[in-house]
């Protein structure tokens, strides 16, 4: 009775002891096993982030030096010190005919974000979402000598805040080929976070010597002029005069965008855009396009004089649409 009683008790024993194990192995060990893995992910990612964290005060050095380098927070304030201070770089070299246009900020991609990175995808979407700098595109164009061209040019590459000069073109002017207009595809980086918007703008920086040597000594090759052949004189007997109807003017394809008044300066600036090319013009009093001369402009509306005529355009017309001021004046008095 006793040795029943006993091997009872071992077989009980027995049984608590794997029904123990199998309950210590599934929800403790499993569990820990399971904790340690992510701890050591944890562990592993804090390293890096660690190591990561080292270069921080680089980058915001870089990021404060970039910031320096930038003209301000506001678009507009942007765009109205582009045109301002390009127009006072090209007029000191000597520049006549001088056109300043530029787009409006377009964000910059993530190249992490592109189908071909080895990125995750949705780390690829998350980048995608997210805009750390624009980037404002123009042209400044303008005409004159060869040198005058040769100086502007290097002048635009030294600025610091024109962050890249994407191309130029230099074409002669005239059957002498003594004047020559440049146009010059620049862009500029517009990030309003990095920028306190009290901060004054970069000034207009010194030529790099080194760029004017190697453009000057390019220009010294003579690349535009040519040797002209020999004409014999021939007699003509002249032609009847033919009556040559000229071509209206494309007013219907440039729309006053805006217009913009600097109260500060005293200046006014009437912004155009073709709707056809995309191409931009600002125009200040004095200035004209098409034969059409901006004599005033306030609130949204704009004065030209064309063909001895007042016309007034409003935001959003073209110039075709222009109506006489007189007849805008006597209604508006007759509505008042």
């Amino acid at each position: 009775m006793k040795l029943r009683s006993l091997i009872l008790l071992v077989l009980v024993l027995a049984a608590v002891g794997g029904v123990g194990w199998y309950a210590t192995k599934s929800f403790f060990l499993t569990e820990y096993r399971e904790v340690r893995t992510e701890t050591a992910k944890f562990e592993s990612k804090a390293k890096s982030f660690s190591a990561g964290a080292k270069g921080s005060r680089a980058t915001k050095i870089g990021l404060r030096d970039a910031a320096a380098t930038m003209l301000a927070s506001a678009p507009v304030v942007v765009e109205h010190r582009l045109r301002g201070m390009l127009s006072e770089l090209a007029e000191r070299h000597g520049l006549a005919e001088i056109v300043v246009s530029h787009s409006r900020p377009k964000p910059a991609g993530n190249p992490a974000d592109d189908r071909g990175s080895k990125v995750s995808r949705a780390f690829r979407r998350l980048l995608g979402r997210q805009t750390d700098f624009a980037v404002i595109q123009g042209r400044l164009q303008g005409i004159g000598t060869l040198e005058q061209i040769i100086e502007t040019l290097a002048d635009l590459r030294a600025q610091p805040w024109i962050h890249r000069v994407e191309g130029f073109t230099i074409s002669p002017k005239g059957r002498d080929r003594t004047s020559f207009e440049l146009k010059a595809d620049y862009a500029t980086i517009f990030a309003p976070d990095l920028v306190d918007s009290d901060r004054e703008p970069p000034g207009i920086a010194h030529i790099n010597e080194s760029d004017l040597l190697a453009l000057r000594a390019i220009a010294a090759r003579s690349p535009f002029r040519f040797a002209e052949p020999m004409v014999p004189e021939v007699v003509v007997a002249p032609e009847p005069v033919r009556v040559v109807v000229e071509p209206a003017p494309p007013y219907d394809k440039w729309r006053v965008t805006g217009v913009l008044e600097t109260l500060d300066v005293g200046t006014v600036e009437v912004m155009l855009a073709r709707i056809d090319t995309g191409e931009t013009k600002t125009l200040r009093i004095g200035q004209g396009i098409l034969g059409a001369t901006l004599t005033n402009a306030a609130g949204e509306r704009a004065w030209f004089e064309r063909d001895g005529l007042s016309v007034v355009v409003r935001a959003g017309e073209t110039l075709d649409q222009a109506k006489p001021a007189e007849s805008v004046h006597s209604q508006e008095s007759a509505s008042g």
